[in-house]
């Protein structure tokens, strides 16, 4: 009887320690993710096409954060007995798998983006325009909702009866999920490992021979800063979006902390995004204190000091276009 109340004591202290954990993603993932959108709605000068592909990265993460983690608070760590069955389950395990491959396609065409800025230089900065990046966006969507139900239609003819969400999940995976997950998911990686090859090649061999002009130089370096900061989203993707895949293929006992790591990982990462773009873009920092100051002011951040005004008013005498490309 005692042995039966510890293991009950036990499974509910785990059960609570699981809720906050994703309780506290879901919080970081809304707050740190609406700060992004509101600060490309309060400032015109962060409205770049990087940012306009930032900011559907960061809806993403929003949605993310509203529907599918309480959704899996529900039914994978409170098992709700009404979350079960054949079409919640379709439904449930489509809407994950969905914001999956829209975060996988949006880092692909942000990396698409640094390696026509990087490699191209000057021939893209005239093609791309904020409209372009905005039908980019709206092609992002639509693929990723393509590919998604496309696949889940292989689904529609597996029932079994009352099961819950995670036994359907399973049966998904087994039947059909794990042989779209190449194309889904390495294809893409395997382009943005191949173009960031290209990036670096590319910075390393222009670097020296742009430093004498320095508009150009100016703007190639503010491409690479972008590129560097867009890079980390990458790799952390990698680490909490990737490696938990392979997790959940190879986790047998459903239910226990590697599998729910598994989980949390993939969650974890929609609240990380926006702590990259604070660490690692002045602009981002320098807009989010002055949007603290004036939320529904007019001024705009200001990059420049006075010293360095006065630098490249003597080194740079030629006016120099305005930069598209900087990230926050």
């Amino acid at each position: 009887m005692n042995e039966t109340i510890q293991t009950c004591s036990s499974r509910d202290a785990e059960r609570v320690s699981h809720i906050v954990l994703i309780a506290v993603i879901m919080i970081g993932s809304i707050l740190g993710n609406g700060i992004i959108c509101l600060l490309l709605v309060r400032f015109k000068t962060l409205r770049t096409v990087p940012n306009v592909l930032i900011a559907n990265l960061a809806v993403v993460d929003i949605l993310n954060a509203l529907t599918n983690m309480p959704l899996m608070i529900m039914w994978y760590i409170c098992k709700v007995p009404y979350l079960k069955g054949q079409s919640v389950s379709w439904f449930i395990v489509t809407w994950y798998v969905l914001f999956m491959y829209l975060t996988v396609f949006n880092l692909t065409v942000l990396t698409m983006d640094r390696f026509g800025a990087i490699v191209h230089g000057l021939r893209y900065h005239s093609w791309k325009t904020i409209n372009k990046a905005k039908i980019a966006v709206l092609f992002v969507w639509l693929l990723a909702a393509a590919y998604t139900y496309g696949m889940f239609i292989l689904g529609l003819d597996i029932d079994l009866g009352d099961a819950p969400v995670l036994v359907y999940r399973i049966h998904y995976l087994k039947k059909f999920g794990r042989y779209f997950i190449i194309p889904g998911y390495l294809v893409p990686f395997a382009l943005m490992l191949i173009m960031g090859a290209y990036i670096r090649r590319s910075v390393r061999r222009h670097t020296r021979r742009l430093s004498m002009f320095c508009s150009v130089a100016k703007q190639v370096k503010s491409d690479v800063k972008t590129a560097k900061t867009i890079g980390l989203t990458v790799l952390a993707f990698v680490c909490m979006g990737v490696v938990p895949m392979f997790l959940h293929m190879i986790s047998k006992n459903h239910g226990t902390w590697p599998h729910f790591l598994a989980f949390f990982l993939t969650h974890l990462n929609s609240m990380v995004n926006p702590i990259i773009y604070a660490l690692k873009t002045r602009r981002f920092r320098k807009a989010l204190l002055l949007f603290v100051k004036e939320p529904c002011g007019r001024s705009e951040p200001n990059m420049r000091s006075s010293t360095g005004r006065a630098t490249r008013t003597v080194t740079c005498r030629a006016k120099e276009p305005r930069s598209q490309t900087t990230c926050f």
